[in-house]
């Protein structure tokens, strides 16, 4: 015998929970600090979230943009020009800062989140000018937290 599944709604005062999992970070901004995110996307898809002002992490995830804060800042890393084959970039592209309240829905990517965010675009900043402050361990995740030295010491190195 069969066992149907039925879609329902997620429930508003179920926010940030799925399979029993809390996806969002019950930590705002640490001790009023802001904290520092690096997104892994190509750069046409970030420029995609700079007209639109937004971003998104691994493919729409929610868990990823519910754990970041209102006037959070943001890095976006860009291995490749376009996706899926485009020229090797390797570089941060976009800087920017959080500015939605809460993940939204997103309308690009069926059942996918993003969240509002103000980027801009930069100059490139080689990878080989970062590796010191960029864990290239965790790109492949394509989302993670800088530690607060590392972020300032790549802040340093934008153009005003």
């Amino acid at each position: 015998m069969r066992t149907r599944v039925r879609a329902v709604a997620p429930d508003p005062a179920a926010r940030g929970q799925h399979r029993g999992h809390v996806l969002s970070d019950p930590r705002p901004s640490v001790g009023g600090m802001t904290r520092t995110w690096v997104l892994v996307a190509s750069r046409d898809h970030a420029r995609r979230g700079l007209e639109g002002g937004f971003v998104m992490a691994n493919h729409g995830k929610r868990a990823p943009v519910a754990r970041m804060s209102v006037a959070d800042r943001i890095l976006i890393y860009s291995p490749t020009t376009t996706f899926p084959k485009g020229e090797p970039l390797k570089a941060i592209t976009m800087v920017g800062e959080v500015t939605g309240d809460e993940p939204e829905p997103s309308p690009v990517i069926e059942g996918g989140f993003r969240r509002a965010a103000t980027l801009r675009e930069i100059e490139p900043i080689p990878l080989a000018d970062v590796r010191d402050h960029l864990p290239t361990s965790k790109i492949r995740f394509g989302f993670f937290e800088l530690p607060a030295e590392d972020a300032a010491a790549i802040w340093s190195l934008l153009p005003s």
